[in-house]
C-alpha cells in the first residue's frame, strides 16, 4: 500500500506529472502519424524520467563525492572554508544579524569549527554575496563561528568571491600575504574536486577535507530509488553541474 501511495504521489507532482504529459503527447502524435515529433517527445520523457530517478542521481553524485575522503592524519598551517549559499534578510537573532546559511554551508561551518578546536589553526572564510537577493556568505558564516567559540582573531575574510574561481584566486592572495603554505581546504564533498582544480591552477596544493556528503559510500537498492522524483532530479543536476565545472576548470 505504501509503495502504491508513493507512485500516486510522484505522478501528481513534477517531474512525474510532466513525464506523464510528455508520454501522452508522444502517444497522441503517433496516432496522428507524426512519428518524428512522437519520437522526440518520447525521448524527452525518457531522459527526464532517467535523470529524475534517485538511483541514477546518487550514482552520478557518488562518482564525484568519492574522489576525496577526510584524511585521518594531516598537517597544515591554515583552514580555508568555501561558502555555498545564504539567505539575505531572514531573521537570525541568535547570531546578532540577518541571513541564514544554506544546509551545505552550515555543514562546512560545523566541520571548520571541529577542525579549529582540534588544530587551533587560523581560518580563511571565502565567499561573498552572489546575487542581489542573497546574503554575504562569509560575513554570516563568521557570525556562526564566533557564536561557536572561534575567536575573531583567528578569522580572515574574503567576502567578495562570487564563484569557485574567485574563491581560489582571492584565497591564494591571502595565503601569500600571510605566508601560509599548507592550506587545508574545507568544502562539500560534491564540490571538492572542482575546488581543488581551481587552486591547482594557482599552483597551490591544498589538503582536501571534504564534508557535507550527500550520498552513502555504498548505495542500497530499494523500490523508491526507481521512482522519478524532484529530489532525484536535483541530485542529478548537482552532479552534472560539478562535471561541467570540472571541464571549465581545465581551461
Amino acid at each position: 500500500m505504501i509503495y502504491a501511495l508513493k507512485i500516486a504521489y510522484t505522478l501528481l507532482f513534477p517531474p512525474g506529472i510532466i513525464i506523464v504529459l510528455l508520454l501522452s503527447i508522444a502517444l497522441r502524435l503517433q496516432q496522428k502519424r507524426e512519428f518524428i515529433g512522437s519520437l522526440l517527445v518520447g525521448v524527452a520523457a525518457l531522459v527526464l524520467c532517467a535523470t529524475s530517478l534517485p538511483y541514477i542521481g546518487n550514482e552520478f553524485l557518488q562518482s564525484i563525492e568519492q574522489r576525496y575522503s577526510p584524511p585521518k592524519q594531516f598537517s597544515g598551517d591554515v583552514l580555508i572554508m568555501l561558502t555555498g549559499g545564504a539567505t539575505q534578510d531572514t531573521p537570525n537573532p541568535l547570531t546578532g544579524g540577518e541571513g541564514y546559511l544554506s544546509p551545505s554551508t552550515s555543514a562546512r561551518v560545523l566541520t571548520t569549527v571541529e577542525l579549529y578546536r582540534n588544530t587551533k589553526l587560523p581560518i580563511i572564510l571565502s565567499g561573498g554575496q552572489v546575487f542581489s537577493d542573497t546574503g554575504n556568505e562569509s560575513q554570516i558564516a563568521k557570525r556562526h563561528l564566533l557564536a561557536l567559540g572561534v575567536p575573531d582573531s583567528a578569522i580572515t575574510l574574503d567576502d567578495t568571491s562570487r564563484n569557485t574561481k574567485e574563491n581560489a584566486a582571492n584565497a591564494v592572495t591571502i595565503l601569500n600575504q600571510k605566508s601560509w603554505e599548507r592550506p587545508i581546504l574545507v568544502t562539500s564533498a560534491f564540490h571538492m574536486a572542482r575546488a581543488v582544480k581551481q587552486f591547482q591552477k594557482h599552483k597551490v596544493n591544498v589538503i582536501p577535507y571534504p564534508t557535507d556528503f550527500q550520498t552513502n559510500r555504498k548505495q542500497t537498492i530499494y523500490f523508491s530509488k526507481f521512482i522519478p522524483s524532484s529530489s532525484g532530479l536535483s541530485t542529478t543536476t548537482m552532479a552534472l553541474k560539478e562535471y561541467l565545472g570540472l571541464l571549465g576548470a581545465r581551461k
